[in-house]
C-alpha cells in the first residue's frame, strides 16, 4: 500500500520496521492481527530489503485492511524507517515492536487500558529477554502512582528504567517533538529519551506483556562500528535533558548514564570493533581522557560492581580491561 489510509483513526499504531525480514514477518502479522483490542492498524515499513519482505508485506496489506505497507527503496536504517511509519500512522497512540520478537495477545488491551486510567502519555511495562536456554526479567519501576516525564527521564539516567521501545506505548503527539536520531545502536534509547522529557505524565504496569528474542545476528551482540552513533546517542540524551533543566546535565544521574552508554559502550567498542590501529588508539585515548575517577566511583555508589570494575581497569590500563573484557565476554555477561 503506498496511498493514505482508510478513513478514520485507530486507537493504536503498531509501528513494525522490517528489514530482511521474510523470515519472521509474516508470522508476526498473523500474532499481531490476534491482539484482544480491536481498533488498532500495523503500519510495517520496509527498509530496502534484498529478500522476499516486500512480497509478504505486499500481501499481508492487500488482504487486510487494518495492515499498511509501505517501502523504502534503499536501506537507510531502522530509525528511518521508523520515521516513515510514524509519518504514515494514525493511531492515538504508538506502539514500536520488532518482528522476531514475542509478546502477550492482551498486550495492547492492558496497556491502553492503563493509558485511560491514568491518562499518561507514556505507560510502561514488564518484560523480558530471551537468551538461548534462558529467559532474564527486564528491570521495570514498580511505581503505584504515574509520575512525570521528568522522573521517568531520571529514571532513564539512572538505568532504573530501560530505553527500549518495545514495552512501553506513547501517545503519538508526543513524537511531533523529538528527532528519530540516525543511530545504528541504541536507537531506541535516543527516541525514548525524547519521548519521556516531552511526555506530561508516565505509567507502570507489572505486567509482563513483550519478550525480547535476543539472536546471535542482533545489533546489540554484532561487530558493528558504533562509535558514531554513540556520539549521536549522547547529544540525543543531552539535548533532551537540557530541555528538562539545563541543572540535569551536571548531576550523578547524568553522569553515571554517560559511564554506562557513552565511555564504557565506546571503550568497548572501540577494542573490540573493527577498526584499524590508529583508529583504536585515537578513540581509545579520547574516551580514557573523559572517563574521571568521579564518574568512575559513581558505580561503586550504585553498587554496580562490574561496570566499577571494567571503569576502574580502563581508567589505569588497556591491556588490563582488554582482559576484564574478554573475561565478560566468556562468562556470557552482557
Amino acid at each position: 500500500m503506498t496511498g493514505a489510509h482508510a478513513a478514520g483513526s485507530p486507537v493504536v499504531s503498531i509501528i513494525v520496521p522490517a528489514y530482511n525480514a521474510a523470515e519472521f514477518l509474516e508470522s508476526a502479522i498473523e500474532r499481531l492481527l490476534g491482539q484482544t483490542l480491536d481498533d488498532f492498524e500495523i503500519i510495517v515499513v520496509d527498509d530496502g530489503s534484498t529478500d522476499t519482505t516486500a512480497t509478504i508485506g505486499a500481501r499481508a496489506a492487500a488482504a487486510n485492511a487494518n495492515v499498511h505497507y509501505f517501502r523504502e527503496e534503499h536501506n537507510g536504517g531502522v530509525a528511518r524507517a521508523r520515521a516513515r511509519a510514524v509519518a504514515e500512522s494514525r493511531g492515538e497512540f504508538l506502539w514500536f515492536v520488532d518482528c522476531d520478537d514475542e509478546w502477550a495477545d492482551s498486550a495492547l488491551e492492558k496497556l491502553m487500558a492503563a493509558a485511560r486510567s491514568t491518562g499518561a502519555d507514556v505507560i510502561v511495562c514488564g518484560a523480558s529477554y530471551v537468551y538461548p536456554g534462558r529467559r532474564r526479567p527486564l528491570v521495570v519501576p514498580l511505581l503505584n502512582n504515574p509520575i512525570t516525564g521528568a522522573e521517568a527521564f531520571v529514571l532513564l539516567l539512572d538505568g532504573e528504567l530501560t530505553g527500549h521501545l518495545w514495552n512501553k506505548l506513547f501517545r503519538r503527539s508526543l513524537t511531533r517533538e523529538i528527532e528519530f536520531t540516525p543511530t545504528r545502536v541504541h536507537s531506541d534509547l535516543a527516541m525514548v529519551a525524547q519521548l519521556l522529557a516531552a511526555a506530561d505524565r508516565v505509567a507502570f504496569i507489572s505486567d509482563s506483556l513483550y519478550s525480547y528474542v535476543v539472536r546471535g545476528g542482533s545489533i546489540i551482540r554484532s561487530g558493528l562500528r558504533r562509535a558514531e552513533s554513540l556520539l549521536l546517542v549522547e547529544q540525543a540524551v543531552t539535548n533532551a535533558a537540557i530541555t528538562l533543566d539545563t541543572r540535569i546535565i551536571r548531576s550523578n544521574s547524568y553522569g553515571y548514564f554517560r559511564l554506562r552508554y557513552v565511555l564504557l559502550s565506546g571503550l568497548k567498542d572501540a577494542l573490540t570493533g573493527p577498526y584499524d590501529a590508529d583508529e583504536r588508539a585515537e578513540i581509545v585515548s579520547e574516551l580514557r581522557s573523559r572517563l574521571t575517577w568521579r564518574l568512575i566511583l559513581l558505580a561503586a555508589r550504585r553498587r554496580d560492581w562490574r561496570r566499577l570494575v571494567l571503569a576502574g581497569t580502563a581508567k589505569l590500563s588497556v591491556p588490563l580491561h582488554r582482559r576484564v573484557l574478554r573475561l565478560t565476554a566468556e562468562r556470557g555477561v552482557a
